[in-house]
């Protein structure tokens, strides 16, 4: 038996010269990873004979179904002919199977084909260095999600990878970006600021105010605090009102729509009570002065967990809130936050820092949203 030991930069350049050396009819004895590396042991003779694997009862098709959280298209018309049998020495009727289902069937066949579309069956140490140096692999290695990668796999196919990541950004920041998002703050009379405690919701309301008094020259506008009694005694909001020289509102949940339509100044409303309560409160406001009038931003601090900002999205994302990432001074904006609000088709109107309140947010379009992810994100590809 001729044992062979070959070391190469990956798998691909092993398994070539183990075929010219051993012949198409060589087995792999094993491989190991040393340092930038592949160690491949292989034979043309094994000790015993291989013995044929187990019959594996799960079928791909289901184990696959089950690991990207679809449903499998093939189980699913296995499921529906076997309780559509009339008897064991009968036909199957197929005619049961009308447009509305055979349309369900095709939707599940192109959910699971889009879940594999470029995916990679190896870990990055089997790639080629030509197939790692490439913009989609580059952009999964820094955190881009596969689906997000997808939206935009034509400006990813064909193109060197300098040039594929700055047509990626610029493309992600026109997805990410609206068209103009001081125009929707000015004709909004009710803008809500919700998100978690601690993401900078007060801060960020008194900097929206901020800029009304100061760049967009109106003075018709009040902060206001919507929460229970004992989170006024504690109110930075109060302070950052006398610093702006604008009114300051306490709002209590109970009355709170009554409060809202009382006031005839724009409000910038810091929302400190339950997600419930806010959810039903923006319902029948809406109904009531309708949705152009009313604005929601939810406020997410750079370098946010990806689960928590699913999270947020999953409790506010029916409202169609316009993000506003905060702390910029502290963190970056991860291509994994970037990623979930890719895939929830969300819109980043406001970027800012910790520090100060007059002049400090970044009002976003596309190409400012462009330049802060070529600032961050080509380094990380680099």
């Amino acid at each position: 038996m001729t044992v062979l030991t070959i070391r190469a930069q990956d798998t691909a350049t092993a398994m070539d010269e183990i075929v010219e050396k051993l012949g198409k009819d060589s087995f792999i004895i094993g491989t190991k990873k040393i340092g930038n590396e592949i160690l491949v042991k292989a034979t043309n003779k094994p000790k015993k004979e291989i013995k044929p694997q187990k019959k594996v009862n799960q079928k791909f098709d289901e184990m696959i179904s089950k690991e990207l959280n679809v449903s499998s298209p093939l189980s699913t018309l296995k499921k529906e002919l076997s309780t559509n049998k009339r008897g064991s020495n009968e036909r199957l009727d197929l005619g049961y199977l009308d447009d509305d289902k055979i349309n369900k069937l095709n939707s599940e066949f192109k959910a699971l084909k889009k879940q594999l579309n470029g995916m990679i069956l190896t870990d990055m140490a089997g790639l080629s260095p030509n197939l790692r140096n490439t913009t989609k692999v580059k952009l999964q290695e820094i955190g881009f999600s596969n689906n997000t990668l997808i939206k935009f796999n034509d400006k990813l196919e064909n193109e060197n990878s300098e040039e594929g990541v700055q047509n990626f950004i610029g493309d992600l920041a026109n997805s990410l970006t609206l068209d103009d998002s001081i125009d929707n703050l000015i004709k909004s009379k009710y803008v809500f600021i919700v998100g978690a405690s601690g993401s900078g919701k007060t801060s960020f309301s008194a900097k929206l105010a901020a800029s009304f008094v100061q760049e967009i020259k109106s003075d018709s506008v009040a902060l206001c605090k919507l929460g229970k009694q004992n989170e006024f005694l504690n109110d930075n909001l109060k302070s950052y009102s006398r610093l702006i020289n604008i009114p300051n509102v306490h709002i209590l949940p109970e009355n709170a729509q009554q409060k809202i339509e009382s006031i005839e100044k724009k409000l910038i409303i810091d929302v400190s009570t339950n997600s419930d309560h806010v959810l039903d409160l923006l319902k029948n406001l809406k109904e009531k002065v309708g949705s152009n009038k009313i604005l929601t931003i939810l406020v997410v601090p750079s370098g946010s967990n990806k689960y928590n900002l699913k999270k947020l999205l999953d409790i506010y994302g029916s409202i169609n809130p316009i993000l506003a990432f905060t702390k910029l001074d502290e963190n970056d904006i991860s291509p994994e936050e970037l990623s979930v609000v890719a895939e929830n088709n969300c819109s980043i109107g406001y970027l800012t820092n910790t520090r100060s309140i007059l002049k400090s947010i970044n009002f976003t379009n596309k190409e400012i949203l462009a330049q802060y992810l070529k600032d961050n994100i080509i380094k990380l590809c680099e």
